[in-house]
């Protein structure tokens, strides 16, 4: 008897061909960010991110141009992929960041849930094949399969084989000109730099809301941003 497996999780990848011309300028940049940061407020073993440095609009500037037009054109494409007409809603790119993992260095479990999408993009990937360059790992935090509460846990003993209808996570290996999207709730983490040597990235978080035609009509997308209106400083 057939078992068959319903809504799956929609993880978007795309190897960007003109990556290799932009790299060492997108390395500089990064590298001149970090550099520009007085104060670090990493965790020991934390990658260096950008967005808990009060770096994180780097979509606004004009030596990540070339990355930002294409993460625009893929989260486009990507949301016509799961059925998203495009005419109905406005995209914004809310905040974009670096993140420098250095030898030892991991990012730890979390999701963006102050945006709707994010994404992921690989300036510089450790080539040293002796170690984890650092995997992105989602989460499978639904367990729609596991029929009793913490049967797939691994002190239960229970579950015998991990297969595709059991499996905890889905892992991502880092590839160097790779851009990855995915539902910015989605917890996700990053394994530890196993190597010697520097991986280099970029996230950013989307938020989606109602063009000025389609207001109102929609009761789950967030009016316009012409349509708010902030309170005065006095209140």
């Amino acid at each position: 008897m057939p078992i068959e497996t319903w809504f799956p999780l929609a993880i978007y990848y795309e190897d960007l061909p003109d990556a290799p011309e932009h790299q060492q300028s997108l390395i500089e940049a990064v590298l001149k960010l970090e550099s520009e940061v007085t104060e670090s407020r990493n965790y020991p073993g934390m990658a260096w991110t950008g967005d808990i440095h009060g770096v994180n609009q780097i979509h606004q500037q004009p030596e990540f141009a070339w990355i930002v037009e294409q993460v625009e054109h893929h989260v486009s494409g990507y949301l016509q992929d799961v059925g998203v007409d495009l005419s109905k809603v406005a995209l914004y790119i809310q905040r974009a960041w670096s993140i420098i993992s250095r030898p030892g260095e991991e990012v730890g479990a979390h999701s963006h849930n102050t945006a709707h999408i994010s994404a992921v993009y690989y300036i510089q990937v450790p080539t040293d094949e002796t170690g984890d360059p650092g995997t992105l790992v989602f989460f499978n935090d639904a367990r729609v399969n596991e029929v009793c509460p913490g049967l797939g846990s691994e002190n239960t003993d229970i579950v015998d084989a991990d297969n595709y209808l059991n499996q905890l996570y889905a892992a991502y290996p880092p590839v160097e000109g790779r851009l990855v999207i995915f539902p910015a709730k989605q917890r996700h983490a990053v394994t530890m730099n196993e190597t010697e040597e520097l991986r280099l990235s970029l996230s950013f978080d989307i938020v989606l809301t109602a063009t000025e035609t389609s207001a109102g009509a929609y009761e789950f997308l967030t009016p316009p941003l012409s349509q708010w209106k902030k309170f005065k400083a006095d209140r």
